[in-house]
């Protein structure tokens, strides 16, 4: 996820959910070594096909923190 800020991954992160509402299983968040505006939160194996909503929050480096959802697909 890409912000305008640096974000502080120790108090950000991201719940991911398939269209039944189970939760997708996430690994820890971090930054991008390169870019701290970069949250990375891995996806533990692989998605079927289906919609996902991630719901997300994210504490910014003057410590804002901000939040919301986003859905998208994976197609066959």
């Amino acid at each position: 996820m890409s912000f305008t800020e640096g974000v502080i991954p120790k108090f950000s992160g991201v719940e991911v959910r398939d269209q039944s509402g189970r939760l997708i299983a996430t690994g820890t968040a971090t930054t991008d070594p390169n870019d701290k505006k970069q949250l990375v939160v891995p996806i533990q194996g692989s998605l079927p096909p289906g919609t996902y909503n991630v719901d997300w929050d994210a504490v910014s480096g003057d410590t804002h923190r901000v939040q919301g959802r986003y859905s998208f697909s994976v197609g066959r």
